[in-house]
């Protein structure tokens, strides 16, 4: 005697059931495979274990630069100090022939211009002093400050060239350095929103590239550094060298398939310290070599720069990046038991049904059994 219609559709709902948990193992097997851990000793087992803990230390410096540009704003009443090209002044340029004191001239200007917002730098080739440039606000300030210095160089009045910038002028200048800043900042934020289609990692490349800026420019206001135009340049190149490391993590991190992700991060770390090692060494040599002060003044705010990159790329963003891939992680786990109870309560239900409608024509049995078969053949494929 051959099998009646519910025990035939009995025996095929449990052979697909078996499949659909041989299906599911298997993925489980397949993931446990890619995540495998690789084994850490020394820092590295340090930084793996406790990378939540380490986020103390670019929360604190960026509290301390937020408290030192904040101070800079009240004391000053701008958060940067600006060069002459930025605020309007006079550019005195002294070609000198001799050994002279740069220290004693700036005392003399002091001593002789106390109001005034003065500079005194000196420019030399090969370790020979070639001319003496002094800055200051003060417009009308020409012929008492070459007057001042002629006991030092005789020679003052007839060599010297000077750059005028009006003050009108120099705040033009400011704003549209700054708009261009804010330009490249929004392109720069639009073209990691496209590429990664992701909210919350596209955030957080854009707030470290950012948070390299605010650290940056507090160092620079606490050196006293004046910022010009060439100054204003070099941030924007600090903003193109942040984003680069930034995306180089965020995209070995959500993009690869093998290993762990702390695994994917320390491949990421091997090249984008290197890059920012080698950039490093490269501007650092600018720095000391060049003799134009426009050049040292780029060099010195990209090493500033790239020194707080590799603390908030490798400590803060890594940080949140895990945090957040473990948040995906654990809640892709729950999202298959889900999905198999919804599906074991569809086919029960499809099963009473068709149970319920037993009194068709025995000739559409064969036809609604293999119809019935498909469909949760396609449900069970979905969900695995």
């Amino acid at each position: 005697m051959g099998l009646s219609r519910r025990e035939r559709r009995e025996q095929r709902r449990k052979l697909l059931k078996d499949e659909r948990i041989t299906q599911l193992k298997a993925a489980e097997e397949q993931e446990k495979q890619f995540e495998k851990k690789s084994e850490y000793k020394g820092f590295l087992r340090f930084y793996e274990q406790h990378y939540l803990g380490l986020l103390i230390i670019p929360i604190v410096i960026l509290l301390l630069a937020i408290g030192a540009i904040a101070y800079q704003v009240a004391t000053t009443g701008d958060f940067m100090n600006k060069g002459v090209s930025l605020k309007g002044g006079m550019v005195i340029t002294v070609p000198v022939n001799e050994s002279v004191s740069v220290p004693e001239i700036e005392d003399i200007l002091r001593a002789k211009l106390p109001k005034d917002d003065l500079e005194v730098r000196s420019v030399a080739e090969f370790g020979v002093l070639r001319a003496v440039i002094i800055t200051t606000d003060n417009l009308n300030s020409e012929k008492e400050i070459l007057d001042s210095i002629t006991p030092l160089i005789p020679e003052a009045h007839s060599l010297a060239s000077t750059e005028t910038t009006g003050s009108s002028l120099g705040s033009g200048f400011f704003k549209q350095t700054m708009i261009a800043v804010l330009i490249a900042f929004v392109c720069m934020s639009l073209v990691v929103f496209i590429s990664f289609k992701t909210f919350w990692p596209s955030l957080m490349v854009i707030t470290c590239v950012f948070v390299d800026i605010i650290e940056t420019l507090a160092v620079v206001n606490l050196t006293g550094m004046k910022i010009s135009t060439a100054g204003i340049a070099a941030f924007l190149m600090l903003i193109g060298y942040s984003v680069d490391t930034d995306i180089l993590l965020t995209s070995r991190v959500l993009r690869g398939k093998e290993g762990s992700v702390f695994d994917r991060t320390i491949s990421a770390a091997k090249t984008g310290l290197l890059i920012t090692c080698t950039t490093l060494v490269a501007v650092t040599i600018g720095f000391f070599l060049a003799q134009s002060t426009t050049i040292k003044e780029i060099m010195a705010i990209m090493i500033i720069g790239l020194f707080f990159d590799i603390i908030n790329t490798w400590i803060q963003n890594v940080a949140l990046l895990r945090y957040y891939m473990e948040y995906i992680r654990h809640k892709k786990k729950q999202q298959p038991l889900a999905a198999q109870a919804s599906v074991v309560e569809e086919d029960d239900a499809d099963y009473e049904n068709m149970v319920d409608a037993s009194d068709a024509p025995e000739g559409k049995d064969d036809a609604e059994d293999e119809e019935g078969d498909k469909i949760r053949q396609e449900r069970q494929q979905g969900v695995v």
